[in-house]
């Protein structure tokens, strides 16, 4: 991977000119999106190298050709925590390092370069030249609040007026002991068609009564009209 050409850094503020590529070019911005409150992690690659080590930076551009440094690494295999929030951490020998941010906020969004630093000249050979957006946090929704719906807890008053609860409007009340008055309704109902069945069928049951006996007394009259003609010879 080709390494940005090395810039300028200004103390005491730290500042670097943003550093251009092995063929004059600027480094691409890369666009990352994140959400507040989340931490953000970058790695930062490069060829392994040999000899003494060499520094690696974060830092957060302020103009065109310029950035404020938030973290540097001071050894390899070496984790360094800037500010509780900005950390690095170098392995060389693997050609990468890796920086997080925690705790994201709206105002981390903006321009941020990573890549070599050399302390001696103050200046960064940038790799990645990253664009990041920060969106704000959702807003949790309540957590146990239920409504229960108003006539659930009416409280049916007397028409005299008995103390007790604000009460509500007579259509409300009307309607909470409306499932009372329905269940009593359908139940004369239910006792007025019980009692239309025996009846009914107490009335069937007696006309075949009748007609029974009636057919035992006709065939009982023809069997004593038939002995009476035949003692007549």
């Amino acid at each position: 991977m080709a390494w940005g050409a090395p810039c300028l850094l200004l103390p005491p503020v730290l500042l670097v000119f943003l550093a251009s590529g092995s063929q004059g070019q600027q480094v691409v911005p890369e666009e990352l999106r994140d959400m507040a409150g989340q931490t953000l992690s970058v790695r930062c690659q490069y060829s392994p190298t040999g000899g003494s080590y060499r520094q690696k930076t974060w830092c957060r551009q302020i103009s065109p050709n310029r950035c404020t440094r938030l973290v540097t690494s001071s050894e390899p295999r070496t984790a360094v925590t800037q500010d509780s929030r900005y950390t690095i951490w170098d392995v060389p020998d693997a050609g990468f390092f890796n920086i997080s941010t925690a705790q994201l906020t709206e105002r981390d969004s903006g321009f941020y370069w990573c890549g070599p630093y050399n302390s001696s000249e103050n200046t960064i050979a940038v790799l990645r030249n990253i664009s990041l957006l920060v969106s704000p946090a959702p807003t949790p929704s309540p957590v146990g609040t239920t409504t229960w719906p108003l006539e659930r807890t009416v409280l049916i008053t007397s028409p005299g007026g008995t103390s007790g609860p604000p009460s509500l409007n007579g259509s409300e009340l009307r309607k909470s002991s409306s499932p009372l008055a329905s269940g009593w309704a359908a139940c004369s109902v239910l006792v007025a068609v019980l009692c239309g069945l025996f009846m009914a069928k107490g009335l069937v049951l007696s006309i075949l009564f009748v007609l029974l006996s009636f057919r035992r007394w006709a065939q009982g009259s023809r069997g004593h009209g038939g002995d009476s003609s035949d003692g007549g010879f």
